[in-house]
């Protein structure tokens, strides 16, 4: 899915929280990636980014930093970037535990 499409759907359904993940992605240069979710109804959406040098792919998102033991994705990037392109919805972090 595009960021566009997933864009469009986020304003249509208004979400009340958007969450996100930052990934490791092996394949990738810098190895790191974004996953956004909102849920309507029982139904999830699911966005995917991965990075591209200094950015990630579609959402150009930057990457700051480079620390081998935290992806270099800040809270404060992400929340900026969805405000500003979906206004002030709610965006809360995913923990995953392994």
């Amino acid at each position: 899915m595009s960021w566009k499409e997933y864009r469009k759907l986020a304003l249509e359904f208004k979400p009340e929280i958007i969450y996100y993940a930052r990934d490791p992605h092996p394949l990738k240069k810098p190895p790191w990636g974004l996953k956004l979710i909102f849920y309507h109804g029982f139904d999830g959406y699911v966005f995917v980014d991965y990075a591209d040098r200094s950015s990630l792919h579609k959402t150009k998102i930057p990457i700051r930093g480079r620390n081998e033991k935290e992806i270099p994705l800040l809270v404060e990037d992400i929340e900026s970037f969805l405000h500003s392109q979906l206004g002030r919805v709610k965006v809360s972090r995913i923990w995953f535990v392994s």
